[in-house]
């Protein structure tokens, strides 16, 4: 079982830090910046890549304004858009994505983070996968290579995103699936993906993403059911915590996950971008 949760700022840091930590492989990599962390990708440009993580920077202005300085100048030398998301709770200074937006950052994103404190509900969910006939779990990456790209039109249309990127989402789900401490599931009713899920465990917790279920399936449980099964997965390996992001608009998922033992942390984590 996980220890005992502490909604505090200690949390919320070590959660922005660790899901950045969790994105930082193959090429990618983590910098400690001394008030913050950079992710950078030098061989790909996407700003979800190339982001400072856990900003912890001066609250007195002139001494903010130079810190800001210092990191987009940083980001100019790496050929990277200034990218920087909120803690959601405690962070400095508090203002942070006024102040931001106020030096020609825009909001590109408001998410919520969620960390398991019950994990309860999820193992009494995942007992069910054997009493519902026609489905059966697999793990991505350890099948055929196709289940890669099942997952990545799958998630494509759960989330409504261009399907251009199929081809690089099929081969990204092909590596986290072979990924040490990582796994894809993949549910299948009666020969058809229904329902996808990401977890990775590295450095202590356990983050999910990815979390999709097939529009044509909606309604019947199957997101949950993955969840749950990814939860109970992930404590077989003894986490610290198990965390997630979520939309701050899809009220639905947060109740979703809510009902699954999660609970909310903090305030919504503002994700700014300059362009």
């Amino acid at each position: 079982m996980l220890p005992p949760v502490t909604l505090d700022a200690a949390l919320a840091r070590r959660l922005a830090i660790h899901e950045a930590t969790v994105h930082a492989w193959g090429a990618r990599e983590l910098r400690d910046l001394g008030d913050a962390r950079l992710l950078h990708d030098p061989g790909d440009a996407e700003p979800f890549w190339n982001r400072v993580a856990a900003p912890d920077w001066p609250v007195e202005p002139s001494a903010f304004d130079r810190r800001l300085d210092e990191v987009v100048t940083l980001f100019a030398t790496l050929g990277r858009m200034p990218h920087a998301r909120t803690l959601p709770t405690a962070g400095r200074p508090a203002d942070l994505a006024d102040r931001l937006m106020a030096s020609g950052f825009r909001a590109v994103g408001r998410d919520r983070a969620m960390v398991l404190d019950d994990a309860g509900p999820c193992i009494a969910l995942a007992r069910t996968l054997a009493a519902r006939p026609g489905l059966e779990l697999e793990h991505v990456g350890r099948g055929p290579e196709r289940r890669a790209i099942e997952v990545a039109r799958l998630l494509v249309q759960a989330f409504d995103v261009e399907t251009d990127r199929v081809p690089a989402l099929g081969a990204e789900t092909l590596a986290s699936g072979r990924r040490p401490g990582s796994a894809v599931l993949l549910l299948i009713e009666a020969g058809v993906p229904a329902a996808a899920a990401r977890r990775i465990t590295v450095d202590g917790g356990t983050y999910l993403s990815s979390i999709g279920t097939a529009p044509g399936l909606r309604g019947r449980g199957l997101g949950s059911l993955v969840t749950a099964l990814a939860v109970v997965e992930a404590l077989a390996a003894r986490p610290a915590f198990v965390h997630l992001l979520v939309e701050a608009s899809n009220t639905s998922a947060i109740r979703v996950y809510e009902r699954l033992g999660f609970v909310l942390v903090g305030e919504p984590v503002v994700d700014l971008l300059m362009r």
